[in-house]
């Protein structure tokens, strides 16, 4: 375990707000490349209405923001829990809120600490492939994933385009095989104002629930598909 610092101090974000704010997901419109039509704006006294004008262009004016961002990306570079770039990031925040005037306190946390090995992969064997070669291929691997053993893993590569056609697939096509999830990312409801919808239907589940909980999601749908008996991660 390590005791990388966590900033805790106030920080005010002034935002010009033209409608109610829902603390739930934004409904769909009939058709998924219609925004659905905003409320009404709310009615404001005039001199907090110039306040907050007054906010919104100070803000969209300057480039303090982006100065900060770049500094952080750019600078001090990736920022993995327990890294020492992440509690280099911590003290510079933190420095940062101090110059604005704001009282700031860190305080010891623990916090899981995971290295990033060295990842590779290959095509060793694929239609037209030239003797005595392969084909690299370029991969992240997920945060807190675990790894594989020191001499890899080959076997074949079976697709899935959905959870439902790897539910179709069956154990009997699936396992011993790496599945490659290939779903569709719908560029058009993307370019529409709904990039965020559109990223959450092309990325499977695990991405979401972290790699150690992938392969019992993969087994809970092929058990639900009556296809899998006993499928365990090792």
């Amino acid at each position: 375990m390590i005791h990388p610092r966590s900033v805790s101090g106030l920080l005010l974000l002034s935002t010009l707000i033209t409608g109610p704010v829902l603390a739930q997901k934004r409904p769909r419109a009939d058709s998924d490349y219609e925004r659905p039509q905003a409320p009404a704006p709310p009615s404001l006294p005039a001199t907090l209405l110039q306040e907050l004008v007054a906010i919104r262009d100070a803000a969209l004016t300057d480039d303090y923001a982006y100065r900060q961002v770049a500094h952080l990306t750019e600078n001090i570079g990736p920022r993995p829990v327990g890294s020492p770039q992440a509690q280099a990031a911590i003290d510079y925040v933190a420095g940062e809120m101090r110059k604005l005037g704001l009282d700031v306190r860190l305080e010891p946390v623990q916090a899981r600490h995971w290295i990033r090995g060295a990842e590779s992969a290959e095509l060793v064997e694929y239609p037209g492939q030239v003797a005595g070669s392969t084909q690299k291929i370029v991969l992240t691997a997920l945060g807190g994933n675990h790894p594989t053993s020191p001499e890899g893993i080959t076997a074949d590569v079976v697709v899935a385009n959905s959870f439902a056609d790897l539910g179709r697939l069956g154990r009997q096509n699936v396992a011993g095989k790496i599945v490659l999830f290939n779903v569709a990312f719908d560029k058009r409801k993307a370019d529409n104002g709904y990039a965020g919808e559109a990223y959450e239907e092309a990325v499977p589940r695990p991405r979401w629930s972290g790699p150690s909980e992938g392969p019992t999601i993969v087994c809970r749908i092929l058990e639900e598909a009556g296809r899998l008996t006993s499928l365990r991660e090792r």
